[in-house]
């Protein structure tokens, strides 16, 4: 059997985190290489749709399932963000994480004598918030190249925040924390910087872990972010000096071929199963005018409660536009009869102009059709680079971690988004939104002109002779 070169793929078990890095490992296996991707058993089913995929095309890619550590504090079966209990658990969660370098090491060491034509890897791919794997890439003798789902303005923030962390010489929540090391002035309020970053203390060991993982992703070999050149050059720029010069290359934006390619009719399952028929949305979709309909879903991790459902009802309801509406329905930890309720009557009143989907929903098949206009999101990077990619315009409602750093580009530096609400438990202005889902759809701004300019550089930067497939082809 032919040799290829070898890659390890560890992706951090976050929807955000995992659905790009699977993206990457179905592109390097598209170049040649052989792939080896690390979970554990929980989440093994999230590889089946991409371990089909790479059956059918003859791609080299299998699954390495290594049990997740036992963890005082982490019920078992949790071994994925989604299904903690509680988000104050997500820095034990990571921590735990630690406890994989040795089965690591001892696969690494059971493939000298394996059979099965991969060998041992030659370098180790995993996210940044796995930066310990380059302890054991070192002393396995082998690379570590860190991979951001973030974008080059967001990681060149978080980067920042840790190494200085000027957050601890702000007192209130309201006051500006001014970011250093930026190419230009950048504040946020200290209530907009990320929870795992203010709820650091000296001396706590898993925090220090955690500060620890992030020197470690500076000393890597390289650096993978899913954002293009044309997108946020000044940025990418920026961090390739932050890292000390080591390599930094964008590889953005990742996503199925059939999402870039205009010729492309099948798309790779990506993430969870939908709760509704992609034949059922179709059809919908096909009944609304072009660049009519705006989107609206706030990804894994944001509920609603009734009050903010009301408010959110009543202003779509206003705007008389036709509108797709994601509803998650809350965990057994959150009151049933307080999230996640419409107001009465209003989905039979918005009948044909308004669906609304409970569950998960086929974002790229929505994003991608010729009859949305709009979206209206947490600003979560994998969402705000779908949205881009598709030539549609956003309105902003960030409410943790780098969610206020993505709004802050689109809005400012990007001039594609209009800003609509801040904060998880906020209960927006129905007249607000009414105004931003007229002002969006009724192209009166730039951002139409401005998505479909970054559309069609996003679709350059992975063509051949593009930014990303150069770099991709390094």
């Amino acid at each position: 059997m032919e040799s290829r070169p070898h890659v390890l793929v560890f992706p951090f078990p976050a929807q955000g985190h995992m659905i790009p890095l699977l993206d990457l490992t179905h592109t390097l296996a598209s170049h040649g290489l052989s792939l080896t991707v690390l979970t554990t058993p929980q989440n093994q089913s999230l590889l089946n749709p991409l371990l089909h995929t790479a059956s059918a095309e003859g791609l080299r890619i299998q699954p390495l399932i290594i049990p997740f550590p036992p963890t005082q504090g982490i019920p078992p079966g949790c071994e994925n963000t989604g299904q903690l209990p509680a988000l104050h658990l997500i820095p034990l969660f990571m921590y735990s994480f630690k406890e994989l370098a040795q089965p690591i090491e001892d696969w690494f060491h059971q493939q000298k004598k394996s059979s099965d034509g991969f060998g041992p890897p030659v370098c180790i791919i995993s996210d940044f918030f796995l930066g310990w794997t380059q302890n054991t890439a070192a002393k396995l003798g082998i690379r570590r190249i860190v991979f951001h789902p973030s974008g080059a303005f967001a990681v060149s923030i978080i980067y920042s925040l840790w190494k200085y962390m000027p957050h601890e010489q702000v007192s209130s929540d309201n006051d500006a924390v001014y970011i250093p090391d930026l190419p230009h002035p950048v504040s946020f309020p200290k209530s907009q910087i990320s929870p795992l970053l203010r709820r650091y203390k000296v001396l706590d060991t898993i925090f220090e872990f955690i500060r620890y993982n992030m020197d470690l992703n500076v000393e890597s070999w390289g650096t993978l972010i899913n954002t293009f050149y044309d997108l946020e050059a000044v940025y990418i720029d920026n961090l390739h000096r932050v890292v000390s010069g080591r390599p930094v290359w964008s590889v953005g934006p990742l996503l199925p071929p059939a999402v870039l390619d205009a010729e492309g009719t099948n798309m790779i399952e990506r993430g969870k199963p939908t709760s509704i028929k992609e034949s059922v949305c179709l059809q919908w979709l096909e009944s609304q005018k072009e660049k009519s309909v705006i989107y609206i879903c706030f990804g894994s991790h944001a509920f609603f409660s009734n009050k903010q459902n009301q408010e959110m009802a009543a202003g779509l309801e206003a705007s008389e536009e036709s509108f797709i509406w994601v509803i998650r329905d809350p965990p057994s930890s959150m009151p049933a009869d307080e999230y996640g309720v419409l107001p009465q009557g209003f989905e039979e009143r918005t009948k044909g102009r308004g669906l609304v989907i409970r569950g998960w929903a086929p974002q790229l098949l929505i994003l991608s059709h010729p009859s949305v206009g709009g979206f209206l999101t947490h600003c979560g990077w994998n969402s705000t680079l779908e949205s881009i990619t598709s030539g549609v315009p956003l309105i902003t409602w960030p409410m943790t971690a780098d969610q206020y750093y993505n709004a802050v580009l689109v809005i400012e530096y990007l001039k594609v988004g209009i800003r609509f609400c801040e904060g998880a438990a906020t209960v927006p202005n129905r007249d607000d939104l009414r105004i931003a889902v007229k002002r969006l759809m009724g192209r009166e701004g730039e951002e139409m002109k401005r998505a479909e300019e970054l559309m069609r550089a996003g679709k350059r930067a992975v063509q051949e002779g593009g930014s990303s497939s150069k770099n991709m082809e390094d």
